[in-house]
C-alpha cells in the first residue's frame, strides 16, 4: 500500500526532545515522499507556537504544509485552518475555578501562544523543551483556547477525576510526571486526522502514521497503517502494524525504505 498521507508525531518520533536531535535522514525521507506525491504531515499534541526550532526548520525547508495540532483541536493546511474545536467560555471558567480552589497551576493552549496562570519551577520544568509561554490568567477572554495543560501529580489527578467536573465530555491524559493534557473527550489526533482527510478527500485506509506515545493510540486505530518507534509505549506497540528503530536509529527513514514507500 502506497499511502497518500503520512502523519508524524514530533517528540520521540521525528525529534528527540531531551537532546534536541533530529536526524538528517528525516529530511531525506520527507523529500522522497514528496517526490512520490505523498503528503507528509505533522500530528502533535503541541500547538504551532511550540514547534521545536528544528522541526519548524524541517517543515519550512521541505514544505510540510499539513498540521494536526493540539491533539486534533486545531488543524491547518497551507496556512489555513481546516477544523478548529475551541473550548467554550463557560467550560473554561468552570475549570479555572476548580483549579484555583485546589491551587493547581495551568496553561491555556491557543493556536499561536501558551499562557500560564503563573510562572514557577514546576511549570518551567514541564514546559522545558516544549516552548515559550506568557503569564496571562485572563488569556481565554481574548483568544480561543483549545485545551489546558494542568500541573498535577498522579495523586492530584485522582482528586480531579473524583471532582465530577470532567463528566463524560472531558478527559485528562498524562504526558509528564506532573502534568496532564485536559481536553474534550472527542479531542484527539484521530479526530483531527479524520477532519483533514475528509477535507482533502483522502480515504483513511490510504493513510499511515508514525508515533511513540499514549496520545498516538487513537491515531493508530484510525489510519490505515501504524508504525511504532523503537521506544514506543507498550500500549502503542500493541496496536501498531510495524515497529521500527528509535529516532537515533533513523527509525522513520528505515521503515519507509523497508516498506518500499521510498527508494
Amino acid at each position: 500500500m502506497t499511502p497518500k498521507i503520512i502523519f508524524f508525531d514530533i517528540d520521540e518520533t521525528l525529534y528527540r526532545k531531551a537532546t534536541n536531535y533530529l536526524p538528517d535522514s528525516t529530511a531525506r525521507a520527507i523529500r522522497a515522499l514528496k517526490a512520490r506525491g505523498i503528503i507528509p504531515a505533522i500530528a502533535t499534541g503541541r500547538t504551532l507556537a511550540a514547534l521545536p526550532d528544528k522541526v519548524r526548520a524541517l517543515a519550512d525547508a521541505e514544505g510540510i504544509e499539513l498540521f494536526v495540532t493540539i491533539n486534533g483541536q486545531y488543524n491547518a493546511f497551507r496556512g489555513e485552518p481546516i477544523a478548529c474545536n475551541p473550548m467554550g467560555l463557560t467550560e473554561i471558567e468552570r475549570f479555572t475555578a476548580l483549579f484555583r480552589r485546589h491551587g493547581w497551576d495551568y496553561t491555556f493552549v491557543g493556536a499561536e501562544k501558551m499562557a500560564s496562570s503563573s510562572s514557577n519551577p514546576r511549570v518551567n520544568e514541564a514546559l522545558a523543551g516544549i516552548g515559550p509561554y506568557i503569564v496571562d490568567p485572563d488569556y481565554y477572554r481574548h483568544q480561543p483556547v483549545y485545551q489546558f495543560l494542568l500541573y498535577i501529580d498522579p495523586t492530584e489527578e485522582t482528586t480531579l477525576n473524583d471532582s465530577g467536573e470532567l463528566g463524560r465530555e472531558y478527559h485528562a491524559m498524562r504526558w509528564h510526571p506532573f502534568s496532564v493534557d485536559l481536553l474534550h473527550a472527542e479531542g484527539s489526533k484521530a479526530r483531527g486526522i479524520r477532519s483533514v482527510c475528509a477535507a482533502l478527500g483522502v480515504p483513511l485506509a490510504e493513510t499511515m502514521a508514525f508515533g511513540d506515545g499514549l496520545n498516538d493510540v487513537e491515531m493508530f486505530k484510525t489510519v490505515g497503517f501504524g508504525v511504532a518507534m523503537g521506544d514506543a509505549v507498550p500500549e502503542l506497540r500493541a496496536v501498531a502494524q510495524m515497529q521500527t528503530g528509535t529516532v537515533e536509529e533513523d527509525g522513520i527513514y528505515n521503515a519507509l525504505k523497508k516498506l518500499e514507500i521510498i527508494p
